[in-house]
């Protein structure tokens, strides 16, 4: 980690470090409720251009990114750490679950469109999250990635 991620962490208050750490969390159960909530795209979008106003960062670009098969590795992992960023930064459940479902759909489209594990986490430990994501996310588009990652990941091949 960058001294400057580690520093901006030094600044978090307890409640942005234990959000934080909950997207690498395995037991989400209650963060699962709010990802169908917020798990509209429309929604999804609305809430992370709210969060990226006044920073380089625009929700729609980042979602288009996380949803199209043409974008490299290194911009998912990019997205990745943006989303982390503005988790620490969220202001409410919807704006944490928007970050947090941001999180999530880069490491799916790294693993769903490349093949790719881009988390520190193996990608076993969320596939029940995963999953369940492919079948109760009400936007078809969000919930296809899951599932191309579910059905993709090695341990479902094997």
């Amino acid at each position: 980690m960058l001294d400057i991620e580690i520093s901006k962490l030094d600044h978090c208050t307890d409640r942005q470090l234990k959000d934080l750490l909950a997207l690498a969390a395995t037991n989400v159960k209650s963060t699962r409720d709010w990802l169908l909530e917020i798990g509209d795209a429309e929604q999804l979008e609305y809430v992370l251009t709210e969060m990226c106003t006044g920073t380089e960062q625009s929700g729609g670009a980042l979602l288009q990114a996380v949803c199209s098969a043409d974008t490299p590795v290194e911009s998912l992992i990019t997205i990745k750490r943006v989303a982390k960023r503005l988790a620490v930064s969220a202001g409410g459940p919807a704006q944490s679950a928007a970050a947090t479902l941001l999180y999530h759909l880069s490491i799916a489209s790294a693993q769903a469109y490349h093949s790719q594990d881009i988390s520190s986490k193996n990608l076993s430990e969320r596939l029940a999250l995963y999953r369940d994501l492919a079948a109760e996310l009400s936007d078809e588009r969000l919930a296809a990635i899951f599932e191309r990652a579910v059905s993709g990941s090695p341990s479902e091949r094997a």
